[in-house]
């Protein structure tokens, strides 16, 4: 079994029967859409969620380390090349249920995001995609390149702000 994505860039397709992901790099990337089997498997999901989501920078094994966190194999797509192998948010539901320190069972969905700073994507993309993560997300792991830099901070504010923004007008 392997994840599935859960929005994927506007000119790339994916085809549940297949498990194919394609994009078409004569379209130009304008934006996010969300993709439906994703959506039904999210809605299948009884009782409380505890959503981990990771992002940082493109090509630095994120996806690698989400799957290991919780013991998962490779759910997640791994590339070896100069492309990004994560394109949008992907999506894991982890089977084993977990128990709070309560008592209570819950599920854990991990996200997989798309790199910042890859070479196929823009600026935009990333603030779009790190944002959609952070409002989805019970747990955010930021994977950095050994100690954050000021430009990593930089880029961790961007959803706060317009989160900012967005209930302030």
């Amino acid at each position: 079994m392997a994840a599935i994505p859960l929005c994927i860039p506007n000119n790339c397709s994916w085809d549940e029967t297949s498990g194919a992901f394609q994009r078409d790099s004569s379209q130009p990337r304008t934006g996010l859409q969300p993709v439906n089997p994703a959506l039904r498997k999210l809605r299948s999901i009884g009782g409380p969620v505890c959503v981990v989501s990771i992002a940082g920078p493109c090509r630095r094994g994120k996806s690698y380390i989400l799957s290991r966190a919780f013991d998962q194999g490779d759910v997640f797509p791994l590339g070896h090349s100069f492309d990004p192998e994560t394109m949008g948010i992907w999506l894991w539901v982890v089977p084993e249920k977990y128990t709070d320190a309560q008592g209570r069972e819950f599920t854990v969905v991990l996200l997989d995001s798309e790199g910042i700073d890859a070479v196929s994507a823009e600026g935009i993309n990333d603030h779009a995609i790190f944002t959609l993560s952070v409002l989805l997300s019970s747990v955010l792991i930021y994977n950095s390149v050994g100690v954050p830099t000021r430009t990593d901070l930089e880029g961790l504010e961007y959803p706060f702000r317009l989160y900012y923004v967005l209930i302030c007008s």
